[in-house]
């Protein structure tokens, strides 16, 4: 039974790793390694339950519709929080700074989560805490990757100036070009802080991190390596929620 799970998972790690999304039973025998009779045998197995369907005219194989069912269902039960909680918790051991959790909504975003520094000196924003979508480095990278229509009207009204929208603007395509923000006194005076995103399996952006530190008290080298972790862990939690590079 165990071979023969190892064998269909290596039927199927062909099928979905390749550029070729349709297999004669002779081109998977050959990708894998086993007998033609196997490969058969595994694959009229795994028809029978959605997993892979044959082409009739053709007698080629694809990969079957269950695997999308199966995605989106354990997509559906995917927390965002649930998922970055380990990451996050590394990443404030890393950096020793406190670290953040943030989703929009609306105009705002909402802090559902934070790791706190493990330093006696420590940066405090409450977990519910609501902070106007325009300010701070965890927001600007959530704008920098929404649609452009929705950023355009959320700024009308967060920033009455038209000059200023336009700067604005102009700073979001900055940050999408990079990957990440950062921001300086935006929220409270005399802090840090660097934002990286959080995509789903779509490339919608779900939320994103960011690194909080006093501003005189961090230097070039320690902002490169705020920089550095807080991107390596958007990433983390993005792979981890189903992001397909």
């Amino acid at each position: 039974m165990i071979q023969s799970i190892d064998r269909a998972m290596l039927i199927i790690e062909v099928m979905s790793d390749s550029q070729k999304d349709k297999w004669l039973v002779a081109e998977l025998a050959k990708e894998t390694g086993l007998p033609i009779s196997t490969v058969y045998r595994l694959l009229q197995s795994l028809e029978m339950h959605n997993l892979v369907s044959q082409i009739e005219h053709t007698k080629q194989y694809e990969l079957g519709y269950k695997w999308m069912e199966l995605g989106l269902k354990k997509y559906e039960k995917l927390d965002i929080r649930h998922v970055a909680r380990p990451i996050l918790e590394k990443l404030a051991k890393e950096v020793e700074e406190t670290v953040y959790l943030n989703t929009p909504n609306d105009d705002v975003s909402i802090i559902i989560d934070r790791i706190d520094s493990p330093r006696n000196v420590r940066i405090i924003d409450s977990i519910g805490e609501r902070i106007p979508m325009n300010i701070g480095a965890a927001n600007k990278t959530m704008l920098a990757y929404a649609p452009p229509h929705n950023t355009d009207a959320l700024l009308q009204r967060l920033i009455l100036e038209e000059g200023e929208r336009e700067q604005f603007k102009q700073q979001l395509r900055s940050i999408k070009r990079k990957g990440f923000a950062i921001s300086i006194g935006e929220k409270t005076k005399g802090t840090l802080a660097v934002g990286a995103p959080i995509f789903d399996f779509e490339g919608t952006v779900l939320g994103a991190i960011s690194i909080e530190a006093l501003e005189m008290q961090t230097t070039e080298d320690q902002l490169d390596h705020f920089i550095e972790k807080a991107t390596e862990a958007s990433e983390k939690i993005s792979s981890a929620m189903g992001q397909i590079k």
